[in-house]
């Protein structure tokens, strides 16, 4: 076997996910994964390139780096797949091919022309049109909402891995969670060691099973929302999507005006539960994730389904590390 031989060989073996989304526009190629690696510069941990490369009407868009995740690839595709259904106004890109080379992932999508609503807020000449760029932002997080979760559906990011959601430090869950419940007991747990630690009482966590799942987009970062050039709002990106209880969708609003540069608060709808709202309780959890990350993490090895027999059966089952 001669060198080039053995190095394509090795290539191969490294390609070791791999999705096949919907059919691209006809009279297009879509690139094969060889030639992702031979287009994109790996060495940033994030990046994106428009293919066919230097056309004026690009067809593609390339989204790829150590740092964008495969959940990204999952929770797009049901996004985009969904919101149709939905007769929704919103849009997500279409996943044409996705893949991963060692620890690097890479996204072929539509491409939409257009600009993020930050780029609109900056252009609009007055206040009527700032607002409705928000209006579209708040729409968009509203639709997402409106995705229905099946039934029995676990908390868990949406291709089966740790939760992912701002509220967590490094924005991933310390485990996999089997059901709402043990989210619940997880927090509740937290809660008592804060009485101890900082010598006072907590919120608690009640009845979270009894809220709708979710999809929930945490993420919340203007240039993740565009507006195209049809008037039509876009999201554009689904690293920290999961399926959970809507209090973590409101808890993730509250923060917003940070995050986004403006506040859309109190435009967005979420589902809700007749008398039960854990959203402040999160966000006490949230606001003391500095002092609670490392105690989430050794705590949640010891509660129900925290054990290494069942979050190695969680992580196989979805072919994840574990």
């Amino acid at each position: 076997m001669s060198s080039s031989e053995a190095s394509n060989e090795d290539t191969e073996m490294c390609f070791h996910k791999e999705y096949v989304g919907i059919p691209p526009p006809p009279n297009t190629d879509l690139p094969t994964a060889h030639e992702l690696l031979d287009l994109c510069d790996l060495k940033p941990p994030r990046g994106s390139i428009t293919l066919p490369t230097g056309s004026e009407s690009p067809v593609f868009w390339v989204k790829y780096g150590r740092a964008v995740y495969w959940n990204e690839v999952v929770a797009q595709a049901m996004a985009h797949c969904e919101l149709p259904r939905l007769g929704s106004p919103v849009r997500a890109p279409a996943v044409y091919y996705a893949c991963t080379y060692k620890s690097t992932t890479f996204i072929v999508m539509e491409h939409i022309p257009g600009k993020t609503s930050r780029q609109r807020l900056r252009e609009a000449k007055s206040k009527a049109e700032e607002e409705h760029v928000i209006d579209l932002v708040a729409l968009s997080l509203s639709e997402l909402h409106r995705i229905p979760i099946p039934s029995g559906s676990r908390p868990a990011a949406v291709d089966g891995g740790r939760v992912r959601h701002a509220l967590f430090s490094d924005r991933e869950a310390p485990r996999h969670y089997e059901n709402v419940d043990q989210i619940e007991i997880h927090f509740n747990e937290y809660f008592e060691w804060l009485k101890v630690v900082a010598k006072r009482s907590e919120q608690r966590i009640t009845n979270l099973s009894l809220e709708p799942m979710v999809f929930c987009h945490s993420d919340l970062w203007a240039d993740n929302f565009m507006i195209d050039d049809t008037g039509r709002a876009v999201v554009i990106d689904f690293d920290d999507v999961s399926i959970l209880p809507s209090s973590f969708a409101k808890c993730a609003l509250q923060d917003n005006n940070r995050r986004l540069g403006f506040d859309v608060s109190q435009r967005v709808w979420v589902p809700t539960a007749e008398g039960v709202d854990n959203t402040q309780a999160l966000a006490t959890v949230e606001g003391r994730m500095p002092i609670a990350s490392a105690f989430l993490y050794r705590v949640g090895q010891r509660l129900p389904g925290g054990d290494q027999e069942t979050q190695e059966r969680i992580a196989k089952e979805f072919d994840l590390p574990y």
